[in-house]
C-alpha cells in the first residue's frame, strides 16, 4: 500500500535528477524496472476516490468517519452476496509502511494499520454509469497517524493516484491532497498498489499476530479482523491484476500506433472486439490461433512491439517478499513484549519495499501468444455488470430477430440413467469430441432442478460445468421431451466462437422410475447473436475517424468512452447512460504538501543534502523526517541528530546488494540515485555526518557495528 507522506523539495534543488521520461533505474538490479513518475496532480480527470466522495465540493457530505462508516460507503458499489463482500480488510501492526511508527513501535499492536482493498464486482444488475472499483481502489487507515493513504485509479489519465488524508479523526475536517510520486514511486516502483506474497506473515491472518491482536482485547473499530489466508490473498490477487493495467495502457496507446491513423483506429478497435469476446466466452475466444487471423490487431501490434520493445516489454513486480515479523523468536517462545518490539519492527534490506524488484516477467511480443496477454489485460476495464448487460442486450436483439438469427445445431447420443433419489443422470457424445453430461433432480415429482457437469463443444471448446437457468417441458413438444437452458452465473454459455448456447433440447424415457439405461438424443442449438455488438464498434471506428468520438485514438483506455456508445447501439437508453464519471467534477486537485519555498539559497555545506535529499524530506513530516525544514541552523540539528541513520544508509550504497543491512539512500528507485554513487555530494555528506559523530567520540565502524534499529531515531519533522 501507500508508502507517502511528503513532496518533493524544489525542483531546482534537485540537479542530479534524471530526464522525466527514464522508466528504468539501472544499477546492481539492472533489469529493475521503475516506472516514471509523472506529475503528482492529475493531468487529466480524477481520482474514483475523488469521484467516490467528492472530497471539498460544496455540497457534498464530510469524508465518512469512523473508518468502517467510510468502509461501508464504499461497500454500496458492491455486491454483498461476494467472499467478504467485495471488500477485503486486514490489520497490519507490524508492517512496511512509513506509517508503521506512528503508535510507537510498543503500541504497534494496539493501533495497528488497517488496510482495506474493493476485491469483487458490483452487483450484476448494477446501473450502466456504475462506478468500477475492482482491483482500483485501496485505502489504508492508521489511528495514531489519524491518516488515510489512498491509491484509486484515474480512467481519464489511465494512471493509478497516490493521495493522503491528513486530519481524519472525529470532530475534525479532513485534508485531502495528492501525493509525492516521486517518494511513492521509490517503493511502489510499478506505480499501483504492491502487496506481500503469501502466505502474509505480516498480516492478521498470521497466527503469532492475530495472538497478539486478540490479546489486546480492543475491538479494532468493530472491523472483521479474524479470518484465514483468503483475505489477503484476495488483496494479493487485486494488486497482481491492478499491477497489469498500466501495461494494457500503454500497450493500448503504443503497441497500436502507426503513421496511419486509420490503421491505428482499427488496430484498437480489434483489441476492444476480442477483449469483450473473451471476457463474454469466459476467455476461451481468445486463442494465438484464433487471433492469428485478426491481421487487422496482429500485424500493427507485432510491428510496433518489435520497434519500441525490441527486447521484450518487462512487466513490473508488484509483489514484496514474505516477511515473519518474529522470525527471530525460537520455537516455544512467546511473541515479544513491548520493549522487544523495537527491534521486530525494523525492516531488513530484503524486505524493504525500497529495493530494487526484477521484472516479474517479459512479454516478447513475437507471435499471437503476445496478443493473447493484450487481450486478457484489456478485458479487465470492464465490470462483469458490463459484459451482462452487454449480453442481455444480445440477447434481446437475437429474440427480435427470431428465425431470422443465424443457428447451428449439434447433434449428440446420449444414455439416461436413474439414479438414487430419483436423480436423472444423462451422458452424451457427439462429432468432434463434443460431450454432455448432466445431474437433474426431481422437485414436486418433476425434473427442475439440477446442473450440467461438463459440456464440450465440437473441436474440444471445453466450456465446463454450467448451472440450469430453466428446465421445461416445452408447449407442443412430444411427452418424451425437455428443454435445458444453461447458464453462466449472470450471463449466457457461450462458445470459443461467441455464439451463445440457446437451450439444450433432450428427449428423455417416460418417468417409469426404471433403473436401466436408456437411449437417448440430445441437441445442442447455438445462435450467432455478435453482430450488433461488431457493428457498433464499426460504427465507433467510423466516429473515431471523423474526430467525433476520441475513444480508439491514442489516448488512455477509458471504459465508459467505449462503453457508452457501444451500449447506445445496443439499444440502450440515453437516460440509462448517463454515468457519474460524466458530471463535472466540483473538486480542485490540491497536493498534500505544497512544495517548500525557501527565501536564501541553501549554504554550501547544505547544498549536498538539498540536492539528493530535498525530493523527500523537505516537509514538516515525521515520516519520512523532515530534516531539511526550517532555518539553516535548524536543518544543520536537525542533520547532526540523524546522522547516525544517515551515515548508516549512506554507507549501504558502498555495498552490494545481497550484503546491505538496510536498503541505502536515495533510494535505489530513484531517478538520481545511479548519478549520486558518482556524485561529488556523496563523499561530502559522508565527511559532514563523520565529523558530526566525532563530536560524540562516535567512529563510523563502530555506528555500522551496532543493529539499525538501535542506533538514535531520526525524529525530525515531529514538532
Amino acid at each position: 500500500m501507500l508508502r507517502s507522506t511528503s513532496l518533493c523539495a524544489s525542483l531546482a534543488l534537485a540537479l542530479a535528477l534524471a530526464p522525466s521520461g527514464a522508466g528504468v533505474a539501472w544499477g546492481a538490479a539492472s533489469t529493475s524496472v521503475v516506472e516514471p513518475a509523472g506529475p503528482d496532480l492529475p493531468p487529466a480527470g480524477r481520482s474514483l476516490f475523488d469521484e467516490l466522495f467528492e472530497i471539498g465540493a460544496a455540497g457534498a457530505p464530510p469524508l465518512p468517519f469512523p473508518f468502517p462508516a467510510l468502509l461501508q460507503r464504499i461497500s454500496r458499489h458492491l455486491d454483498a452476496s461476494q467472499s467478504s463482500g467485495g471488500l477485503s480488510v486486514v490489520l497490519i501492526p507490524l508492517g512496511r509502511s512509513l506509517q508503521r511508527h506512528a503508535a510507537g513501535d510498543a503500541d504497534a499492536f494496539r493501533y495497528p494499520r488497517v488496510v482495506a482493498a474493493v476485491t469483487g464486482e458490483p452487483a450484476a444488475t448494477a446501473a450502466p454509469g456504475h462506478p468500477y472499483l475492482r482491483d482500483r481502489l485501496y485505502v489504508a487507515y492508521h489511528e495514531k497517524a489519524a491518516a488515510l493513504e489512498v491509491i484509486s485509479y484515474n480512467e481519464t489519465a489511465g494512471r493509478f493516484e497516490f493521495q493522503l488524508v491528513r486530519n481524519y479523526r472525529a470532530g475534525a475536517t479532513p485534508d485531502v491532497g495528492y501525493a509525492s510520486r516521486t517518494l511513492c514511486l521509490a517503493c511502489h516502483q510499478n506505480a499501483a498498489p504492491i502487496f506481500s506474497r503469501q502466505s502474509w506473515d505480516e498480516t492478521s491472518a498470521s497466527a503469532p499476530v492475530a495472538a497478539r491482536l486478540a490479546a489486546t482485547g480492543l475491538p479494532y473499530y468493530g472491523l472483521d479482523w479474524r479470518h484465514g489466508v483468503d483475505v489477503p490473498d484476495a488483496i494479493d490477487g487485486a494488486t497482481a491484476r491492478a499491477n497489469l493495467l498500466g501495461t494494457a495502457q500503454r500497450l493500448w496507446r503504443e503497441g497500436c500506433a502507426t503513421p496511419s491513423r486509420e490503421v491505428a483506429v482499427n488496430c484498437r478497435a480489434e483489441a476492444l472486439r476480442q477483449a469483450l469476446r473473451h471476457r463474454l466466452t469466459d476467455g476461451r475466444s481468445a486463442t494465438a490461433a484464433a487471433l492469428a487471423r485478426r491481421s487487422a490487431l496482429l500485424e500493427p501490434l507485432l510491428a510496433n512491439w518489435q520497434q519500441r520493445w525490441p527486447t521484450g516489454l518487462a512487466i513490473p513486480d508488484p509483489s514484496l517478499p514474505n516477511r515473519q515479523p518474529f522470525a527471530g523468536i525460537e520455537g516455544g517462545r512467546p511473541p515479544p513484549g513491548d520493549d522487544e518490539l523495537r527491534r521486530y519492527a525494523d525492516i531488513a534490506a530484503a524486505f524493504d519495499p525500497l529495493a530494487l524488484r526484477a521484472p516479474l516477467e517479459t512479454w516478447p511480443g513475437r507471435d499471437a501468444a503476445d496478443a493473447v496477454r493484450v487481450v486478457g489485460a484489456l478485458s479487465m476495464f470492464f465490470s462483469r455488470a458490463d459484459i451482462a448487460l452487454i449480453d442481455r442486450r444480445l440477447n434481446a436483439l437475437s429474440a427480435q430477430r427470431g428465425a431470422s438469427a443465424e443457428i447451428r445445431q449439434v447433434a449428440l447420443s446420449c444414455i439416461g440413467r436413474m439414479a438414487d433419489g430419483g436423480r436423472f443422470d444423462l451422458d452424451c457424445e457427439g462429432p468432434g469430441g463434443a460431450r454432455l453430461q448432466t445431474r437433474l433432480a426431481p422437485r414436486h415429482g418433476r425434473l427442475t432442478d439440477g446442473g450440467v457437469d461438463r459440456l464440450v463443444l465440437p473441436d474440444n471448446d471445453a466450456i465446463g460445468a454450467t448451472a440450469l437457468d430453466a428446465i421445461s417441458v416445452p408447449q407442443g413438444a412430444a411427452p418424451m421431451t425437455m428443454r435445458l437452458v444453461p447458464r453462466r452465473g449472470d450471463r449466457r454459455v457461450r462458445a470459443a466462437s461467441g455464439e451463445a448456447v440457446r437451450q439444450i433440447d433432450v428427449r428423455r424415457p417416460p418417468a417409469s422410475g426404471s433403473a436401466g439405461p436408456s437411449r437417448m438424443l440430445a441437441n445442442v442449438t447455438l445462435v450467432a447473436d455478435l453482430a450488433p455488438l461488431d457493428a457498433a464498434i464499426d460504427r465507433l471506428v467510423e466516429a473515431t475517424l471523423a474526430g467525433t468520438s476520441d475513444a480508439l485514438d491514442a489516448m488512455p483506455l477509458r471504459r465508459w468512452a467505449v462503453l457508452s456508445p457501444l451500449l447506445a447501439g445496443l439499444g440502450v437508453s440515453s437516460a440509462a447512460l448517463k454515468s457519474p464519471a460524466d458530471r463535472p467534477s466540483r473538486t480542485t486537485p490540491r497536493l498534500s504538501d505544497p512544495v517548500p519555498v525557501r527565501d536564501t539559497v541553501w549554504p554550501p555545506d547544505l547544498q549536498p543534502f538539498a540536492r539528493q535529499c530535498g525530493q523527500c524530506h523537505a516537509a514538516t513530516t515525521a515520516f519520512p523526517p523532515g530534516f531539511l525544514r526550517g532555518s539553516d541552523d535548524q536543518v544543520r540539528a536537525q542533520i547532526a541528530g540523524c546522522a547516525e541513520r544517515m551515515l548508516f544508509r549512506l554507507a549501504m550504497n558502498a555495498r552490494q546488494p545481497a550484503t546491505r543491512l538496510k536498503t541505502p539512500m536515495p533510494p535505489p528507485a530513484a531517478a538520481h540515485a545511479a548519478a549520486f554513487l558518482q556524485s561529488a555530494d556523496r563523499p561530502a555528506m559522508t565527511a559532514r555526518l563523520e565529523g558530526l559523530l566525532a563530536q560524540r567520540s562516535l567512529t563510523p565502524a563502530a555506528v555500522l557495528a551496532r543493529p539499525y534499529a538501535t542506533l538514535a531515531p531520526c525524529l525530525a519533522g515531529t514538532d
